[in-house]
């Protein structure tokens, strides 16, 4: 009896696991002869399904940072989508690293700003801190990198 419980979730899971998934987009872009990974593709750019985070530059370059300063740097993004976007979160690896989003959904066509503050304390020598945001699209994290170049006073 014992053997009947513990097959029994192994069955019912590896059923569940066949069913179709209720992805509608996905389901017609195969059966209409697209491999998954083109309908992967499709979904990604179809800026009628997700809002779109279009930055113009990804990574930017501080140059030489004395050790010690803090300098900040605004990203310029625009939503190129036709649906609403919302940042719910920004991070870096670093807590020297901070970025700031707005917290308002951006409209469609609207610009914006994600401005990156980096405290170059107990920092020496080639920086490179990456900068994850988190929002509405496809794919739902957008990366962004910063750059210096610490030097002591």
């Amino acid at each position: 009896m014992k053997k009947y419980f513990l097959i029994l979730p192994v069955i019912v899971l590896g059923w569940a696991s066949c069913q179709p998934s209720g992805n509608t987009d996905r389901q017609a872009a195969v059966s209409s002869g697209h491999s998954e990974g083109a309908a992967d593709h499709a979904l990604t750019q179809n800026p009628d399904v997700f809002p779109v985070l279009s930055v113009a530059d990804t990574s930017h370059d501080f140059g030489t940072v004395r050790q010690g300063d803090i300098v900040e740097y605004s990203f310029k993004f625009k939503n190129t989508g036709k649906k609403d976007l919302i940042i719910t979160y920004a991070s870096s690896t670093c807590g020297c690293t901070v970025p700031d989003y707005p917290k308002k959904p951006v409209k469609p066509g609207e610009e914006g700003f994600i401005t990156v503050s980096f405290n170059s304390a107990d920092k020496t020598g080639h920086q490179e801190k990456p900068i994850f945001i988190l929002a509405n699209t496809q794919p739902p994290q957008t990366n962004l990198k910063i750059t210096a170049e610490v030097v002591k006073k």
